[in-house]
């Protein structure tokens, strides 16, 4: 019994590799040329821009997977972090083996790597006897000297980090451990002054998560994570420690964070509780956002009610201040819910709530209507802290036949949120109102469809409230022999209390041409004429870019090699 197990495995594998093609491989390749012209003064734009993305996936004998992908520019996109746009990324894979070279990002645990992007190589391991191991070492962001203006400067930040447990049955048991360490010499003619902003910096993190899986659907779940961090390796005492994985010397403090939650599945849906305290000040270098210095107690249900109404709802008791760090301390009750229901055959609704702090990017209103394509701000990793969030969204289809159909779509949301990153300590709060109306027109048989769109944006920052009001029309045409054509036009009023701030014009024309479903030719022309206080601007702009796919396989048929291509 014992031989025969791997024995039959063994013979699985080796059915599959005979039976699979000895390659499959499969890709495309684009390529973007943008081209800008202002004659304005007032405008700032590179005159010529161009854009390589690739990617190409191979398989060897249905076991062995080599995806590969890439992506190159002449023009350096940096937002916060100095991550350059240009990347590849190499993910090849055997069985239960992955591994990871280039630009990639892994998750062990929200307390120690939390999908923060590295350059370098990883590997996870996930064997069918349950198993599990992953480790990682790369560069988590680059060097910016001190003279630099364009974002701020910081050191070279290296990290390195393992994973490992068990997945069994009823039992789940992980641990991980992470490192990351700032380089002190990554900076020229780095000088350490008292009082100085700029430090260098040490991180050790650790976490270990269990799950047990009891009788009658009873789950259980409990991590418990600590996070060192010596915030000034520079000075003279942490240099004297000799402890090559963290330097416990200088600035040095401790914290902790827990979580445990218990739920049960039945058929009527799924009910728990969970239990989450973050010390203050709690935070890893393998994450870009961080919420600390809360106690939160949560119940939760998820169930469907009539066999149509998806109904989902949190409800708890938050406070901060756990160690009466602060003069005063917030208590309040947070929730969150949301419901989504067909009330007939035209019409769908969907409501949702929540006051839970959560992460999201927020695409600011004003970059929206005057983006000229779509590779701006490609490396912003603003992230949105939402303290407060509802939404209503309503869809009422008008007509829907085999030739025409017709609907329109109405949705309100609020938000209270504040921007905040990895050290970053400024706070800016806003509330943030958004209505849409929406109607759509499409002609099925000759392929044709117009679609209207108004939308009013409130953003009421501390001392100012910015209105947008932008109403977008767009209509597109797909004709005979693949050609595609599309014209597209926003006009957009931005005002204040102190009056008019901007208005903006953004028209685009698209054409479109495949040539035998792999080769892709797309020609956009744009123009964006913004009237605002400083003054006029008028921007041109145009975008040609070519896309290929292809795919190709050597496969076994009648005892030879054949070779199969769609190039």
């Amino acid at each position: 019994m014992l031989i025969s197990v791997p024995a039959l495995i063994f013979s699985q594998d080796v059915e599959q590799v005979i039976k699979s093609p000895a390659l499959v491989t499969s890709g495309g390749f684009n390529m973007s040329h943008i081209f800008n012209y202002s004659p304005d003064s007032l405008a700032r734009y590179e005159p010529y821009s161009y854009y390589l993305s690739g990617n190409v996936n191979s398989t060897l004998f249905g076991v062995v997977n080599l995806p590969f992908s890439f992506a190159y520019t002449n023009n350096q996109v940096t937002g916060n972090l100095p991550q350059p746009f240009n990347r590849f990324s190499l993910s090849p894979s055997y069985r239960w083996i992955t591994t990871h070279m280039g630009y990639g990002s892994m998750s062990f645990s929200p307390y120690t790597l939390a999908g923060h992007e590295f350059y370098g190589g990883g590997v996870e391991l996930k064997p069918d006897n349950g198993f599990r191991f992953a480790a990682m070492h790369g560069r988590l962001r680059k060097a910016v000297p001190q003279d630099s203006l364009a974002i701020e400067p910081m050191f070279r930040r290296m990290g390195s980090g393992i994973s490992a447990g068990y997945e069994g049955s009823n039992v789940d048991v992980m641990f991980s451990l992470f490192k990351a360490k700032d380089e002190v010499n990554s900076i020229s003619q780095f000088e350490p002054t008292e009082g100085e902003w700029l430090k260098p910096a040490d991180n050790l993190a650790g976490s270990i998560r269990m799950n047990i899986r009891m009788a009658n659907g009873f789950l259980w779940m409990g991590e418990f994570g600590a996070s060192a961090i010596n915030h000034d390796i520079s000075s003279t005492e942490a240099s004297k420690s000799g402890n090559s994985l963290f330097n416990s010397r200088g600035d040095v403090t401790v914290h902790h964070a827990f979580k445990t939650s218990v739920a049960q599945t039945t058929s009527l849906g799924r009910i728990g509780a969970s239990y989450e305290r973050v010390e203050p000040n709690y935070r890893t270098f393998g994450g870009y956002y961080f919420v600390n210095d809360f106690e939160n107690i949560t119940a939760n249900l998820g169930t469907v009610l009539f066999k149509t109404v998806n109904f989902g709802m949190d409800i708890g008791f938050q406070r901060d201040n756990i160690e009466n760090q602060k003069t005063t301390t917030a208590k309040r009750a947070i929730y969150s819910g949301n419901v989504a229901a067909p009330v007939n055959n035209r019409l769908s609704l969907a409501l949702a709530m929540s006051n839970v702090q959560s992460f999201v990017h927020i695409k600011d209103i004003y970059d929206e209507v005057t983006r000229t394509n779509q590779y701006q701000n490609l490396d912003t990793l603003n992230f949105t802290r939402l303290d407060m969030a509802s939404s209503i969204n309503a869809n009422y289809v008008l007509l829907a036949n085999e030739k025409l159909r017709q609907n329109i779509n109405a949705g309100f949301s609020y938000q209270e949120a504040s921007q905040q990153q990895d050290d970053d300590k400024r706070y800016i709060g806003s509330r943030i109102y958004n209505s849409m109306l929406s109607y759509m027109f499409s002609l099925t048989p000759s392929r044709f469809t117009v679609s209207a769109t108004v939308n009013h944006n409130q953003n009421a920052v501390p001392e100012i409230t910015m209105h947008v009001l932008s109403t977008n029309v767009t209509v597109q045409k797909i004709f005979p022999q693949h050609i595609r054509a599309a014209f597209a036009g926003t006009l957009s009023n931005s005002f204040s209390q102190q009056g008019k701030i901007a208005n903006i014009v953004n028209l685009r024309v698209t054409g479109g041409y495949s040539l035998i479903k792999r080769h892709n030719f797309n020609l956009s022309l744009a123009m964006i004429n913004n009237q605002a206080q400083r003054g006029h601007t008028t921007h041109y702009s145009a975008n040609f870019s070519y896309s290929y796919i292809f795919n190709m396989q050597i496969f076994r048929k009648d005892g030879d090699f054949k070779f199969d291509k769609n190039f």
